[in-house]
């Protein structure tokens, strides 16, 4: 048996040949298999690249996301206060104050819908955009899942000269049902899919400003589904023309459900589509289109609303 090696004050050796030096800044080798350089200097140099916020004016009781360096510091005053400073953390009652709703601009958009979207909060009843972090009070989820009609929260579209005042109301609290959000999901996918995202955004626009209209029905599924029994004759062309309503693109349809809850959540309003209530493929010419204001073209689509936001 070889003779154990002397101990001193800044090394110690474990019966297993492990060293463990008390020195700071020199190699620490565990009992196990992980090597790294100084505690102190190893999470210094992972937690430099951690967003910094701003602890002038805070109130003690600050808690940092990661105590569990904590015990490994062997850090002087000036390295802990720069250590601390590089963490993610929050005050327990104030977290809202440091909070900016921009942080909350892409919460849940799937990123083929992010250079579209217009608003910075969502609205309160759509739960896909209800941020879960600690910035943020619960009620607002739960509300939303009892359907609870409130106006606080809810998402309206800005009002245009030349726009009617029904676009002023906030969508019934139905259209984020599971039925209504398949149903504009399905006009999405039968009326634009082969458009680009901007393109579906407003055909789902179109469709929505109906819902707010009093003119037509209160739903989605009672827009898109109206007259379905007049062949040839509906409002949405692929409703009643005898064939089958077969989603055969999954993709496609995944895609337009993301747009369908994007557009009803006011995530996405296309300001150049307004109230317009009415489009027609660029290929036909419409009696109809001649009594209204024509809005924009945005792929194969035109789009118009009605002068003076009513029916002329």
């Amino acid at each position: 048996m070889e003779p154990r090696p002397p101990q001193s004050a800044d090394r110690f050796t474990f019966p297993d040949g492990s060293e463990d030096y008390g020195k700071k800044g020199a190699r620490i080798k565990l009992r196990g298999t992980h090597e790294f350089v100084s505690a102190t200097s190893a999470v210094l140099t992972k937690t430099s690249r951690l967003p910094r916020r701003d602890i002038a004016g805070l109130s003690a009781g600050i808690l940092i996301v990661q105590p569990g360096f904590v015990p490994l510091l062997s850090a002087s005053q000036l390295e802990f206060g720069e250590l601390r400073q590089s963490f993610e953390y929050f005050t327990t009652g104030n977290a809202s104050a440091r909070h900016s709703p921009e942080d909350d601009r892409f919460a849940g958009v799937p990123p083929v819908l992010a250079a579209l979207v217009t608003n910075d909060s969502a609205d309160v009843l759509a739960t896909a955009y209800t941020p879960t972090d600690a910035y943020h009070a619960p009620e607002g989820a739960f509300d939303a899942v009892l359907g609870i009609e409130t106006n606080t929260g809810r998402f309206v579209p800005p009002v245009t000269e030349g726009d009617h005042a029904w676009m002023s109301r906030p969508l019934p609290a139905s259209v984020f049902s599971p039925t209504e959000q398949k149903c504009l999901a399905t006009g999405i996918y039968f009326e634009a899919r082969g458009e680009e995202v901007k393109g579906q955004a407003a055909v789902a626009q179109v469709i929505l400003n109906r819902v707010r209209n009093p003119s037509y029905p209160g739903s989605i599924c009672g827009v898109v589904y109206q007259n379905e029994n007049w062949f040839n004759r509906c409002q949405f062309s692929f409703a009643c023309d005898g064939i089958a309503d077969l989603i055969i693109d999954r993709r496609a349809f995944r895609l337009a459900k993301d747009v369908a809850m994007a557009v009803s959540a006011g995530k996405i309003f296309l300001a150049e589509v307004a109230s317009s209530t009415h489009y027609n493929a660029t290929y036909v010419n419409p009696s109809w289109a001649r009594s209204m204001q024509r809005m924009t073209q945005i792929g194969s689509h035109i789009f118009y609303r009605t002068i003076g936001g009513g029916w002329s």
